[in-house]
Formats: C-alpha cells, structure tokens, sequence
C-alpha cells in the first residue's frame, strides 16, 4: 500500500475541509470568533480562508512561498474577494436553477481514485474524501455552466464590430520588423568568465575588421555559429520585441546599415546589423473582420460577467473581518 506524502495529505485535507466546509454551509462556531466573513447569512470561516490563501499562494508563487508585508495583504483581499463571488454566484447559479454535469464529476472523481485509491489515508478517509470532492466539483460545473450562459453574446452586425476595429486599433496593427544580420559567437551558458571576455576581445577584432570594410557576409560564414550564417549572416525581418532584451536594445539605436557594438546574449557575443525596416501597420479591416469580431465578443462577454457580479454584490449583505484579514498569520510575518 502506498504512503502519501506531507503534500498529498496536505492536498486532500485543504480539499475536504474547503468542500465541505465553504460556500453555503453554516459555521459550527457559536460565538462567531472564527468567522472571517458573512455572505447574505452564509459564514465564511476563518480556517476556510486559510486553506485557500494556501492553495492559492502554491499555485501563484514560486514554491508556494508568499510575499512579504502589504504584497501578501494585498493577495489575502483577492481571495477573499474570490471567495465571496463565489458565493454569491453559487447563489445565483442555485436561483437559476443550474445543475452540474454529474457525467464529467463522475470522471473527475475517477481520476483521484485511480491516483490516489492505493493510499493510506484514501483507504480510510475515501468515502468522506469522495463526498467532498463531488461537492466541490458540482459547485464548479453549475459555476462554468452560469459563466458560460452570461459570456454567451448574440453576434454583433457590421456595424458595432467596425466601431470596435475603430476604436481598438492597436489590436490590429502589425507590430514593426526589422531585417537584422547577426555574427555569433557562440558561447556555452556555462563558461568561465575567461571564455566570455575572450570571445567579446574576438568580436571587438571583427567588428573592426568590418569598420575597415570587410565583407560582413564573409565573415559571417566564418565566424558565426548562427544559424543564419549559411544565409551571409542574414535573419530576416523579425518582428520587434522577438529577440533578448539585450540584442533588441542594441538594434533599436542603430540606423540602416549600421552596426552595433558586441553584445552578450544568451548564446554568446553578437554583432547585429540593421539592414531593413518595416514600420508598423494597421490591417484593413476586411482582413481581420472576423478577428474582430471574436475580441468583441470576448470583451462584451466579460463585460456582461462583470456586470453580474458587481449587480449580486450591491443586492448582498457583506461582512468582512478587516482586522482579521490585515494582520498576517505568523508564518507570513
């Protein structure tokens, strides 16, 4: 039999007290001193909040370790603030009288079991694991079903899909390229600070060498360990912003045929030429009508969500415990 590990069994405990504990089910406090927020009548507990600053905080930051000070405050309000939509857009999904596609529960569900069913603590906790999983993978499917019936948005006619090519023209401008030659020296990540000052004393012989008026197609086939070499050199137009900060920053002070200073990128040390441009341009609209049409769709399918939540959360009764949710847990302090 299987042993789970300190995370797995971590994993499932956050799973089963959230599910059943969250989003509609009363606190079992009587005083209230664990409540961390109401929602029309429906407690949110403490504990609850915690498990998802938890997992939220494992799936946003690196290692799971949360920022320091106001950056984590700050983290701590958008999961409150998540956790109560949610409660009130289950609320609503419920009044719509939604209902959750039991067929894909059912295959979610599967999947825990046949990952997990070997395990210890599935052997003896899998029923009661089971229950909380369903309820939180119901909850889930009549919250996409609402979504996706409140973002669904009858096509626009012609004329409100012109108006937002109109007034949105930076999402259909073709970004600027440039027409670049490169002479590489290739260097390996994991050379010696030696290697690399070698290489950048090579570059600067060449790069004087073609200031001298050599042939920079010559001593691209040389040198370069660029692919293009076998080209003269030469890249092609590239889009702006597809190269390293470094090499874009480098190409972007110089002007046709001329060439720049080495520079380190991650390969090694370059020397770039600019031998073309094309500015950036706007696309007629005959050509990115349909384009345009599915950003307008999507932006007025948010539109309409948003819409939603901000009309549930002016009809609700809301409380929050700031005092609580502004002083940090120890660990985070």
């Amino acid at each position: 039999m299987k042993r789970e590990s300190f995370a797995f069994g971590k994993l499932l405990a956050s799973i089963v007290l959230v599910a059943l504990g969250a989003y509609g089910q009363p606190a079992q406090a009587a005083d209230g001193t664990d409540v961390f927020a109401t929602v029309d009548g429906v407690e949110i507990t403490r504990d609850e909040f915690e498990l998802e600053v938890y997992s939220a905080a494992r799936q946003t930051f690196y290692h799971g370790r949360p920022p320091a000070g106001d950056e984590f405050v700050e983290f701590r309000k958008s999961v409150a603030d998540k956790m109560i939509d949610r409660a009130l857009l289950l609320k609503e999904a419920r009044r719509r009288d939604l209902r959750p596609d039991r067929e894909r529960v059912d295959a979610q569900i599967a999947v825990y079991e046949d990952r997990y069913g070997d395990t210890e603590r599935w052997q003896t906790e899998g029923p009661q694991m089971v229950t909380a999983l369903r309820g939180r993978f119901e909850e889930e499917s009549i919250l996409e079903t609402l979504e996706s019936s409140v973002r669904s948005v009858e096509a626009a006619d012609e004329a409100t899909v012109r108006a937002f090519y109109e007034d949105n023209p930076e999402l259909f401008t073709e970004p600027g390229q440039n027409r670049v030659s490169v002479i590489l020296l290739g260097v390996p990540a994991s050379a010696t600070p030696e290697v690399w000052q070698a290489a950048r004393g090579e570059a600067q012989r060449i790069l004087e060498r073609l200031q001298e008026g050599a042939s920079f197609e010559e001593l691209a086939k040389l040198h370069s360990s660029d692919a293009s070499a076998a080209d003269d050199g030469d890249m092609g137009y590239l889009h702006i912003g597809m190269l390293s900060a470094n090499a874009e920053e480098a190409i972007a002070a110089l002007k046709i045929g001329e060439l720049s200073e080495p520079v380190q990128v991650l390969e090694g040390i370059a020397i770039f030429r600019l031998t073309a441009q094309k500015p950036e341009a706007l696309r007629v609209f005959e050509d990115v009508r349909q384009r345009a049409e599915e950003l307008w769709l999507r932006d007025r399918g948010e539109q309409d969500w948003q819409a939603l939540v901000a009309e549930l959360r002016s009809l609700s009764d809301i409380n929050v415990d700031t005092n609580y949710l502004l002083a940090l847990p120890e660990y985070a302090q």
